[in-house]
This record gives structure tokens, sequence and C-alpha cells, in this order.
């Protein structure tokens, strides 16, 4: 799952710069790059990599707005296409889809089904457990909210040193200046330092999900309330067009890299799903679609993607 999850990433990538050449001249190069951000950011990552990548790439108020609608619209009918996908013939006949004939066998052997309700409930459980509610402290709430002060209060003072350090001109030059001094990458990669050579500690501050989840849902309302559908395909229809490419890139190299290095279907829809929509959304696909052995893969490579998003959307930022 990691493997197909990087490749479909460098389809977002790819997609992302075959829009800002294609659509540049339209939307402005300023706001098409800021967009390129936003929109590779939310499509390797999550909703989070695109609020951070309009905060570090200067996107006004209604790039932001119009953006966010676009990139939820997108998601949605995406969704219903990669849902369809594993049942259409063309794919059916062309790519794996060892789950989906293992179920089709567990009718004729009981212990077969046995082994695959076991092997299942297995995986289920581990997804529980990663969502399930824990209760929160007042310990809990201050060690959360101190923890994110500190890294983002270091990040910044860091972040503000490398962009005054790093000083000259030319690709290579800019380039670091703009992975060094951006705040939001160095938040990013201390709290993944500290997350991985402090796991015990940082794992069990209960309610830092929550929270978080809760001040970016306030965010999304303020920043959504003056936008519309139909305010979208009447004034920037071209920012549709541009997640659309992306999407559309995305798909392209998940099919053709799956086929090629002979993944499943499932695996590669999965992956597919983690990338556009995040951890929850591909942990519930593989739900629906009764494929357990990768929802906790699928949680996994999805908060992984909340990681590398900001990397991928300030590295073309700074590099077009």
């Amino acid at each position: 799952m990691f493997g197909i999850y990087l490749l479909a990433s460098l389809g977002t990538a790819a997609g992302g710069v075959l829009a800002y050449m294609l659509l540049k001249n339209r939307i402005g190069a300023a706001e098409a790059k800021s967009a390129l951000a936003m929109f590779v950011g939310t499509y390797v990552g999550g909703s989070v990599n695109l609020v951070a990548m309009a905060d570090a790439t200067g996107a006004g108020k209604d790039l932001v707005s119009a953006s966010i609608v676009a990139d939820n619209l997108l998601m949605v009918l995406y969704f219903f296409v990669l849902a369809a996908l594993p049942a259409s013939g063309w794919i059916f006949r062309h790519y794996r889809h060892p789950i989906i004939d293992r179920r089709a066998r567990i009718e004729s052997s009981r212990e077969e089904l046995e082994e695959v309700k076991k092997h299942h409930q297995t995986h289920k459980s581990r997804a529980a457990e990663y969502w399930k509610a824990r209760p929160v402290s007042l310990a809990d709430l201050a060690t959360g909210f101190a923890a994110a002060c500190i890294i983002v209060a270091v990040s910044k003072m860091l972040a503000g040193f490398f962009d005054g350090a790093i000083a000259g001109d030319g690709f290579a030059i800019s380039l670091l200046r703009g992975l060094l001094g951006n705040q939001y990458l160095l938040i990013t990669t201390i709290t993944t330092a500290l997350a991985t050579f402090f796991p015990n500690f940082f794992g069990n501050i209960s309610g830092a999900q929550e929270i978080g989840t809760f001040l970016i849902h306030i965010f999304f309302a303020v920043i959504g309330a003056p936008a519309s559908i139909a305010l979208i395909i009447r004034d920037a229809p071209l920012l549709l067009l541009f997640a659309a490419i992306i999407v559309f890139m995305n798909l392209v190299f998940s099919l053709v890299f799956g086929k090629l290095f002979r993944y499943s279907i499932e695996e590669i829809t999965v992956a597919s799903n983690a990338n556009i929509g995040g951890p929850t959304t591909a942990a519930a696909f593989a739900i629906a679609k009764g494929w357990h052995t990768l929802i906790f893969p699928a949680i996994l490579v999805g908060t992984l993607g909340y990681v590398i998003g900001n990397y991928y959307g300030i590295f073309l930022f700074t590099s077009l």
C-alpha cells in the first residue's frame, strides 16, 4: 500500500504541474501557483494541507474559498468513480482482484469463511482502536496545547532564521530557502520527529486529534460560508478544471503503475482514495467495500500524506 500510494502521489504532482502550465495564463500566474500548492497539498495529504499551503503561499480569501468548494466537489465525484472501478468489466479482466475473488469463494468453504472472519476482525479491531473515543483530562488539554504552541514557536523562529541566513539567487538557493524557511514544513518535520522518537508520550495525549479537527472545521466554515457550487461554476470554472486535471492524473498514475507493478485493484483504489480524500475517507471506503485487510493500511498511508503533502506543495510552488 505504501508503494502504490507514493506512485499515485507522483500523479498528483504531475497533474498539478500540467494544470499550472495549461491554465496559468487564464487564471494568472500568481493565483495559479497558489492553487497548485493548495490542490497538490490536499490531494497528497488532506484538507489540513490545503489550509497550510493557502497561508504559506499568501493566497487570497476568495481563491481559498473557491478552492475548498472545488476540492470538496471533485472529491465527492471522484469517490463515485473509485467505487465503480472494481465493477468495470475491463478493469476486472486486466487487474488482479484477490480480495474480491476470495470473498466469492468463501461460500464454498466453511473453514475459509471462519479464517476470513477472524482476519477481518483483527484489522477492524486495529482500526477501531485507532479511532475509538478516549477520555480527555485537563492534563491532556494542557499538554496538547503546550506541545503545539512550543512546536509552532520553535518552527517560526527557525524558519525566520533560515529565511534570513540563506542569501543569494539561483534555483538551488531559492529552493533551499523555500524548504527550510517555511514554518509549515518545519512544523511538520519537527512534529513527525518528536512523534517518532517519543511515541508513548505523544501517542497518549488524548483529545489532540479532536481539538485539531474541531478548529480546522471552524476555519472551513468561515472560509466556505460565502462560496457556493453555483458561484464556482459561474465565476471560477477554471479552478474546477484545475482540480479535475490533478485528480485525473492521480487516477492515470494509479492505474498505469498499479498494472506495471502488479498491484491489485483493491489496493489501487484505496491508495488513490487515501491520496485524494485522506485516511478517514480511505478507511470508510475499505469498510464499505468489505476489504477489511486494507482498513488499517489505508489509515497509515493517508496519515503519511498529511506529513508529505506540505513538502509536495512547497516544492512545486518554489520550483515553478
